[in-house]
């Protein structure tokens, strides 16, 4: 049946090559046409971007993932008890439940691994750097200052032995004492004995919070409930003081951890 007589050469029936016959290639019923050309190219493009950013994904999961395993295993040495998944979540920014002390170190780990591929081990400036970071926030609630200031002959006289011998450790040793001595007594006494409420209160502080935001972390929603079991009593213990105590119902009032309170 010719091409033109109604089925067109798409409907024309082909007959099947015999043994030992071969049919000649077959021919789509299209023309390659520019669109055509260009629409296969763009997906041909599309792909190819697709292809680049999936495997940047799975670069950046595996990177992250090392950096967990890694800061993980580096801090668990030195006595760390965080686990894979609360550093994942405080990666995250989430809140852990946890001692502070130990969320402080995962916090500067985090950031010092950031530094990993800029800083150069031989440096002076860079393991200075990196101290810094690793250190952040350890010391920032004991008041050493303020006994260096009461023993300032002794700091000055550290400081000139030192000069004198061509040697630190003099000044070393005097700066030392006087973070021992401060850990050991300048340090509040806290009594342990608090409800369970208290304790979960105190856990999730981070930094200055608001009621809401407070009960929020603690999933509570009765704000009752949470008045009168949380919060009144870890005030009253003097645990958590207010930001405007003399406007105790201002709706910029917001609360934090006394000294007492960090120290339990």
């Amino acid at each position: 049946m010719p091409c033109g007589s109604g089925r067109g050469c798409a409907g024309r029936e082909r007959r099947r090559p015999l043994n030992g016959e071969k049919m000649s290639a077959y021919q789509p019923p299209y023309n390659i046409t520019p669109e055509i050309l260009n629409r296969a190219a763009g997906i041909s493009e599309a792909i190819g971007r697709l292809t680049v950013l999936t495997d940047k994904v799975r670069a950046l999961r595996l990177r992250r993932i090392n950096r967990v395993r890694t800061i993980h295993g580096s801090l668990a040495i030195e006595g760390n008890t965080l686990s894979e998944s609360q550093i994942t979540a405080i990666l995250d920014g989430k809140r852990v439940i946890a001692p502070p002390r130990e969320v402080q170190e995962v916090k500067n780990a985090l950031a010092a691994y950031d530094y990993f591929d800029s800083w150069k081990p031989e440096a002076e400036k860079d393991l200075l750097e990196a101290h810094r970071i690793l250190m952040s926030g350890l010391f920032a609630d004991i008041p050493v200052e303020s006994l260096i200031f009461e023993h300032q002959a002794e700091y000055y006289q550290a400081l000139q032995e030192s000069t004198r011998q061509t040697d630190s450790a003099p000044f070393i040793a005097f700066m030392l004492r006087m973070i021992l001595d401060t850990v050991t007594t300048s340090a509040p006494q806290v009594s342990p004995q608090v409800t369970p409420q208290v304790s979960e209160l105190l856990a999730v502080f981070q930094g200055e919070m608001s009621r809401e935001a407070l009960q929020a972390a603690l999933g509570l929603s009765d704000r009752k409930s949470f008045r009168e079991r949380y919060l009144k009593p870890a005030l009253a213990d003097g645990l958590i003081e207010m930001t405007f105590p003399d406007k105790p119902n201002s709706r910029l009032q917001q609360y934090r951890l006394t000294d007492k309170g960090r120290q339990l």
